[in-house]
């Protein structure tokens, strides 16, 4: 009897969760694109070549990489270092990187041009190195020649053909470094020289010097979230700055990107209006972290440019880079290899660039992370979803108010080396799509 009651209950039991319905599990990862509710538009994907310039520009085989690094990725912006004064030659290197940047791209590429340091002679240390401030002058400190030291600097640049969109006055002002570095407070204090004076007077310098000055970010701090940092935007005339730039290596834990995500809604809410460029950062931990870095920076931060740290390294980087003088050294075939980073980039930066706008994706599985981005003339719709679960899912995409003529499904699985931005052909006709354990998905719909 006993028996006969627990083959009732077995039976039930199944019979209960086949009654279940079906549109349940459907309807939790199905995802509603809404292009009518819109939020930041892009200025672009980007990233540093600010040291070992020369490994590109000497190695070998740098034709197929600039197509890599740049028509591969898609980049719209590139950063450099102000060399302008530290070396005999100011765009030694970085004059052939524009010109091969933009075969590739086939159109221009937008340039930020970042101070590690100003000149020896203007550094309270006579160090480029190991901090120090700008020097004092008669008790004061010397605002006018850093002014002038910057608008010289893209003088110099623009003779040798690179033009700047952008520039920042100091990489990491509140950062001691023992490599170029320059130390700058908030606002000025017996120790070191005031952000807020170096930025207005190099604002000034430029506003009268130039007919088409380049836009001031800044301050690009070393991270977010924390009182110093918003000490210097509060110190600051915001209005003489077009974008608040800033690096990722305080605000969060880079191995738990969703840590961020308080420090990143907190400067948005502070500054819903001012646009935000995230310009280095690089400790992901690898690529899916990378990836998920970048999306809550898209949708918590609503950041408006994402620059990784360096395009090519030679210990790591988006291209790993072996030096290119010593090729018998080599420990790769081609002297290069493209690294998990690389691919998470990719997956944004290859069809989401300037003027794209991010619109609303919506679902209920929050461990599924998409965002959607559609075109200036509003033809094209691009989908990144990342899986955060330890199962493959399927989702639904229901895109209402957008038809289309061709689809491009690519994705990629952390870790292991199975996929990397792989061809996985068009959308299905169903719009439904297989995102694996730790993968990332990207899907274009061209109208």
């Amino acid at each position: 009897m006993k028996r006969y009651l627990a083959k009732i209950s077995l039976v039930l039991l199944v019979l209960l969760l086949l009654a279940i319905p079906a549109t349940a599990v459907e309807e939790e990862f199905t995802y509603t694109v809404d292009l009518q509710k819109s939020y930041q538009e892009m200025e672009g994907f980007g990233g540093s070549i600010a040291w070992y310039e020369n490994f590109l520009t000497a190695h070998p085989n740098k034709e197929e990489l600039y197509d890599i690094i740049f028509k591969d990725l898609g980049l719209d912006i590139l950063r450099f270092q102000n060399w302008y004064g530290k070396r005999t030659q100011v765009a030694q290197y970085e004059e052939e990187i524009v010109r091969e940047a933009e075969r590739s791209l086939g159109h221009p590429l937008k340039i930020l041009i970042t101070s590690w340091t100003p000149l020896k002679r203007l550094k309270s240390n006579d160090n480029l190195e190991d901090g120090g401030t700008l020097i004092k002058e008669n008790g004061e400190y010397a605002y006018d020649e850093f002014a002038s030291y910057w608008h010289n600097s893209l003088l110099a640049y623009e003779r040798a053909g690179i033009k700047a969109d952008y520039i920042s006055i100091q990489n990491e002002p509140d950062y001691e470094a023992d490599w170029n570095c320059c130390l700058f407070a908030p606002t000025e204090t017996d120790e070191l020289a005031g952000y807020d004076k170096a930025l207005e007077a190099v604002y000034e310098k430029l506003q009268q010097e130039m007919a088409d000055p380049p836009l001031l970010v800044g301050p690009e701090t070393i991270g977010i979230g924390y009182l110093e940092f918003y000490k210097y935007l509060e110190e600051i005339n915001t209005d003489h700055i077009y974008a608040i730039a800033h690096h990722l290596y305080r605000g969060g834990e880079h191995s738990r990107p969703d840590s961020f995500n308080y420090s990143l809604r907190q400067l948005n809410e502070k500054y819903p209006d001012k646009p935000k460029f995230q310009t280095e950062f690089e400790r992901g931990e690898n690529g899916f972290n990378t990836a998920w870095l970048i999306h809550n920076s898209l949708v918590e931060g609503n950041i408006n440019a994402y620059l990784y740290w360096d395009l090519i390294w030679n210990n790591g980087g988006l291209v790993f880079l072996e030096n290119a003088y010593f090729k018998t050294q080599w420990r790769t075939e081609k002297g290069y290899y493209k690294t998990d980073e690389y691919y998470a980039l990719q997956h944004y930066s290859k069809f989401i660039g300037e003027g794209y706008t991010r619109v609303e994706i919506s679902g209920t599985n929050n461990k599924l992370k998409l965002s959607a981005f559609i075109s200036p003339a509003e033809d094209e719709l691009v989908i990144v979803g990342l899986n955060t679960l330890l199962v493959e899912k399927d989702i639904k995409l229901n895109i209402p108010g957008f038809t289309y003529s061709s689809s491009e499904v690519y994705s990629s699985v952390f870790p292991g080396e199975e996929k990397r931005f792989h061809d996985e052909g068009p959308l299905s006709a169903d719009n439904t799509i297989s995102i694996p354990a730790y993968s990332v998905v990207t899907v274009r719909l061209i109208d």
